[in-house]
């Protein structure tokens, strides 16, 4: 499984989000844009993991989402 993260919109939370997917069996790398800013805010956490597009506002969220 694969996962990009947008390093500007993970901000301060980046190195919790790759360990969370990383623990979840996912080959994360880090992108410095991977396209989501344009689809939704700048200010969410952007991931694309295995083509699910996730975007939230906070890292619990982020959390839900991966799991759901």
């Amino acid at each position: 499984m694969e996962a990009k993260v947008c390093k500007f919109c993970a901000g301060d939370k980046l190195e919790d989000i790759i360990t969370s997917l990383e623990e979840r069996g996912y080959n994360t790398s880090v992108e410095g844009c991977i396209g989501l800013c344009a689809k939704y805010e700048c200010s969410n956490i952007n991931v694309i993991a295995s083509g699910k597009e996730i975007s939230v506002k906070t890292f619990e969220e982020f959390i839900k989402a991966l799991e759901g």
